[in-house]
């Protein structure tokens, strides 16, 4: 029972260290802001794309925002149709968004998932105007991949838009080396672990 309770905190306590803001991310490169690119009518910005290899399946994906798409498709980042509608499949939820910063001359990009399912969306930086996603397919069983193209993939490239119900992401990491947000929140939580493990064996024993 005691430590039932414990595992229980713990992974309570750990989906508050791994959750990032789905429109927000900030580091030492800038910000990426892709709120502006939401709706917020359920919808998705971005409805119905067909991969240029095809596959059987079109895509929809809403940045920022959840949306709804039948017949199965509730609440979702993105999701996996049919190209005869009969089906669909979450591919991700907005409240696992994953950012990463890319690596030096590479791209950002920001991870959904929903169960064993994967979507890895790119962000490509482009100030021309340009607004298109260019859906990739099943890169191998339950993960997919997407490219989205536009001028809000760029560090500092937009702001504004729908407010996230999140709280925007600490940075991570920072040149100088300092210990992590990240860091400082799993040290903060092991010493509660720890400090509950003590005041079990103390009323147990």
């Amino acid at each position: 029972m005691y430590w039932l309770t414990i595992a229980t905190s713990v992974v309570i306590l750990s989906s508050f260290i791994i959750a990032d803001d789905p429109c927000r991310y900030q580091t030492d490169k800038g910000v990426i802001d892709i709120s502006s690119l939401a709706r917020t009518d359920n919808k998705a910005q971005y409805p119905d794309k067909v991969p240029a290899a095809g596959s059987g399946y079109k895509y929809s994906y809403n940045p920022c925002k959840p949306f709804t798409e039948l017949p199965s498709c509730q609440g979702v980042a993105a999701c996996q149709v049919s190209t005869d509608g009969k089906y669909s499949f979450s591919i991700g939820k907005q409240e696992s968004a994953k950012w990463n910063p890319g690596g030096i001359g590479g791209s950002p990009s920001v991870t959904y998932t929903d169960g064993p399912k994967t979507l890895v969306v790119t962000l490509v930086c482009a100030k021309d105007g340009t607004d298109e996603l260019e859906p990739l397919g099943e890169a191998t069983t339950n993960n997919y991949k997407m490219r989205l193209t536009n001028k809000c993939a760029c560090w500092d490239g937009c702001g504004g838009g729908p407010q996230s119900t999140t709280k925007p992401q600490p940075q991570t990491t920072s040149k100088s080396g300092g210990v992590s947000f990240i860091g400082g929140t799993v040290f903060i939580v092991n010493l509660l672990i720890v400090n509950m493990v003590y005041s079990i064996g103390l009323i147990k024993y």
